[in-house]
C-alpha cells in the first residue's frame, strides 16, 4: 500500500499537538527561544525492506534539535548515504563517494515524560518517538546509463522510529543514543517532485520503479547547550510555590484584621473587675458578688455590659443593659458611685457575657 502525503501530515500533526497538550498545564522555566537547543551526530547502517541480503549501505548525519515542552521537541537533520543505492534497489550502484542526501524535519515526543510526567530534570534512560517528512536526492554520475541517463532522482520521504536515549553527566548535558528507523518515499514509479516516470534498467531488463521502504539503524552523540536558568532543560515551577506567594499576600492582611477586632474589644472593655453571668442570664452568682465586695466605699467607677454572639441583636441589647443595672445596683447599696453605664449588647465574636468595672 502506499503511502498518501496529506494523511501522513495528519499523523504528525495530531502527534505534535497531542504533545503539546500533555505539558500545557505545566509551568516550566527556561523555555525562552535560545534555551533547550542541542546539537548531535550520528552514523549507521540501513538496509531494505523489500530484499533482506541486499548488501547494506552507510549513513551519517548531524541533528539541530529545539525542546518546546519537556514531552515535544522538533529537529532538523541533514543525512548522507553512501554506497547505499541499493537499498533502493537501483540494481547498479553510483560511482560516488555520496550517494544520496536527505533534509527532514522530525517531530519527536518523549514517552517517559508524556506517561511518567516530568521530574524537573531528564532521566538517566528516556524512550522517544520520532517522526518526520523530508525530501532526499541521489546522485548518479553522468556516465551511468542504467538510470536513464545519468539524471539524479528525487524522492519525498517519511521517516518513523524510536531513539534510545542514555542521557549522562551531572547536568545530563549528553545524550547517547540508539536510534531505529523506517524511512518511505511517498511514490513508487513517478517522482513527486518530478512526474517524469524514471526508467531503471539491468542486462537490458528495465524496471520503472524501486523499493518503498528502507529500515536504518544509527547510533549518536548530542550535546545540549546551557538555558537561561543555568541548566542544560527545562525546570518545573512547581504550584507550592505560587500557592505560598498567594497566602502571603491574602492571609496577613485578614489576620491584622482579625488582631484589631480583639484589641478593640479587650483595651476598651478591660476594668479593674470583670463580672461574669450564665448565659441569658442577668442575675449575679456569689462569685460575681465577692468580687464586687472587693471595691472599696465611695470608689467611682464606670460599666460596660456585654452579651454573647448567641440570640438576635435586639435582645442581646437589652440583656447587657439588665446586666449592667445588676451589677449598678449591688455597687450603690454598698456606697461605690457608679457615674456611667454602657450597654453594648454584642461587639464581634469575641464578646462576652461580662459587666466589665472600671475603677474611675
Amino acid at each position: 500500500m502506499l503511502i498518501n502525503f496529506r494523511d501522513m501530515k495528519k499523523i504528525i500533526l495530531i502527534i505534535a499537538v497531542l504533545g503539546m497538550a500533555m505539558t500545557a498545564s505545566a509551568q516550566y522555566a527556561g523555555n525562552k527561544f535560545f534555551d533547550n537547543w542541542s546539537i548531535g551526530v550520528e552514523g549507521g547502517v540501513s538496509t531494505n525492506l523489500h530484499d533482506w541480503d541486499t548488501p547494506n549501505g552507510a549513513v551519517a548525519g548531524i541533528n539541530l534539535t529545539k525542546g518546546i515542552t519537556p514531552v515535544l521537541s522538533l529537529e532538523f537533520q541533514l543525512q548522507a548515504g553512501f554506497n547505499d543505492d541499493a537499498n533502493w534497489n537501483w540494481y547498479q550502484r553510483s560511482k560516488n563517494v555520496v550517494d544520496n542526501a536527505t533534509v527532514m524535519g522530525n517531530t519527536k515526543i518523549n514517552l517517559m515524560n508524556w506517561f511518567g510526567g516530568y521530574k524537573g530534570a531528564p532521566r538517566f534512560f528516556e524512550i522517544q518517538a520520532r517522526g518526520g517528512v523530508g525530501y532526499t536526492r541521489f546522485f548518479f554520475p553522468s556516465d551511468n546509463t542504467s538510470t536513464n541517463g545519468g539524471n539524479d532522482l528525487n524522492r519525498c520521504v517519511f521517516k518513523f522510529g524510536f531513539d534510545f536515549d542514555f542521557n549522562l553527566g551531572e547536568q545530563k548535558a549528553w545524550t547517547v543514543s540508539l536510534r531505529p528507523a523506517v524511512i518511505l518515499k511517498t511514490s513508487r514509479d513517478n517522482d513527486p517532485f518530478n512526474p517524469t516516470p524514471r526508467t531503471i534498467c539491468d542486462n537490458g531488463t528495465c524496471n520503472a520503479y524501486g523499493h518503498n521502504a528502507i529500515a536504518q539503524i544509527t547510533a549518536g552523540v548530542t550535546y545540549h547547550f546551557k538555558t537561561s536558568n543555568g541548566t542544560r532543560h527545562f525546570t518545573e515551577v512547581k504550584p507550592v510555590e505560587i500557592t505560598k506567594t498567594v497566602t502571603n499576600y491574602v492571609d496577613k492582611p485578614v489576620e491584622k484584621l482579625v488582631e484589631k477586632v480583639v484589641e478593640k474589644v479587650v483595651t476598651k472593655n478591660v476594668g479593674n473587675v470583670t463580672v461574669e453571668f450564665a448565659q441569658n442570664k442577668a442575675t449575679l452568682s456569689n462569685t460575681a458578688k465577692a468580687k464586687l465586695n472587693t471595691i472599696e466605699k465611695n470608689t467611682v467607677v464606670a460599666l460596660d455590659g456585654y452579651a454573647s454572639p448567641e440570640g438576635n441583636k435586639a435582645y442581646n441589647q437589652k440583656l447587657s443593659q439588665r446586666r449592667c443595672d445588676a451589677v449598678k445596683a449591688y455597687l450603690e447599696e454598698r456606697g461605690v458611685k457608679v457615674t456611667d453605664v454602657n450597654a453594648h449588647g454584642v461587639e464581634g465574636q469575641e464578646s462576652q457575657r461580662v459587666v466589665y468595672v472600671t475603677i474611675k
